[in-house]
């Protein structure tokens, strides 16, 4: 069967103010599998899995508030007032697939061991001070510190962060996790690290439905936080192998074979592109603002995908793991400045989507 809208909010744009490229909601897959898909998928758009095991479901990711948690379960309300979330399974460490957690703190919540310890990295105070920080900071027109506020004042705007609690998880493994949920089998397989620490892919055989996490953006620029790619490149492969009907990527639309294919060939572009500059010793900044800006990108299908100023972030990781010393500030310092970078960047792409980004 094809995927079939259910029920959602009826909003005409999306929470950055673009045409939606799909509809936002709760979606049939199979006959017992579903997705809460959220367009276009920048940033805490972000897609969250649902398994009917009757009488009891399956979580997959969270959400990045307990506002727009809440409205999952309430317009999810159609299944899970007879097969309530019995079990979470957190896909890896970021927010906004499970900072939704603290509303089912006394259900079991399942996660590689690595995106445990990795889950305080970044804490809400934090991102609630990016954003109500960054509209101060928009005023300072010094090191350009006026375009981070700007930026990360605009990318958290529609998130509430101050009354979330990271509620971590109650059940961890390494590897692999397999279980049953009322007769239905799960199968949870560690991918990481490459997205983040501890990224990790959900299949249910009996559905032939696999949610990948962000190993998988599609139609919108991936982020790789941690590496090395070729073990995200691995994840992506193991994924393959599957050989699911369906793929929940964590952002973007439902996945096939074709645009899986095309997030490879983003990362074969971006090691290519940026290592022939990293041997010529330029910044990792200044070498993803050169791949922005030449002709190799405006001709390739990436150049229409949103955030593609997150080519900034995969430099510096792909720098560390070429040997290079990308940053001598503290850890937490070191991120708000990776921000900076990639703020001075997305300004220079006066194109680029959401376009509220370039909002003064």
């Amino acid at each position: 069967m094809e995927a079939k809208w259910l029920a959602g909010p009826n909003r005409s744009k999306t929470r950055f103010g673009e045409s939606p490229l799909f509809k936002e909601g709760l979606y049939q897959l199979t006959r017992n599998a579903y997705a809460w898909m959220v367009p276009n998928g920048s940033w805490g758009e972000t897609n969250i899995g649902l398994v009917d095991c009757g009488g009891q479901s399956l979580l997959v990711d969270t959400f990045w508030d307990l506002h727009y948690i809440g409205e999952f379960l309430e317009y999810a309300s159609v299944i899970l007032t007879d097969s309530p979330v019995e079990k979470i399974v957190n896909t890896h460490s970021d927010g906004d697939h499970c900072w939704g957690n603290q509303l089912f703190k006394d259900k079991e919540i399942i996660a590689s061991q690595a995106c445990a310890k990795q889950m305080h990295q970044h804490t809400p105070s934090a991102m609630q001070a990016f954003k109500q920080g960054g509209k101060l900071l928009r005023h300072i027109p010094v090191g350009q510190v006026d375009k981070l506020g700007r930026y990360m004042s605009t990318m958290f705007s529609p998130y509430q962060f101050d009354d979330v609690i990271i509620t971590d998880p109650s059940t961890c493994f390494e590897g692999s996790h397999e279980f049953n949920l009322n007769g239905v089998d799960i199968v949870v397989t560690e991918v990481g690290p490459g997205h983040t620490d501890g990224d990790a892919i959900v299949y249910i055989p009996s559905q032939d439905v696999a949610y990948a996490g962000d190993i998988l953006f599609i139609g919108v620029t991936p982020v790789m936080w941690s590496g090395p790619l070729d073990n995200l490149l691995q994840g992506i492969e193991k994924l393959r192998s599957l050989n699911p009907k369906v793929v929940v990527p964590g952002h973007g639309p439902l996945a096939d074979a074709h645009s899986i294919q095309t997030v490879i060939d983003y990362w074969h572009f971006a090691h290519e592109q940026l290592h022939a500059r990293f041997q010529q010793d330029k910044e990792p900044h200044e070498a993803a603002l050169e791949v922005l800006q030449s002709r190799d990108f405006a001709q390739s299908v990436f150049a229409t995908w949103d955030s593609p100023e997150r080519m900034v972030t995969n430099a510096y990781t792909l720098y560390r793991h070429w040997g290079a010393s990308v940053s001598r500030l503290p850890e937490k310092l070191g991120v708000v400045d990776l921000f900076r970078r990639q703020a001075q960047v997305a300004f220079k792409l006066p194109h680029a989507t959401p376009a509220c980004m370039h909002k003064r």
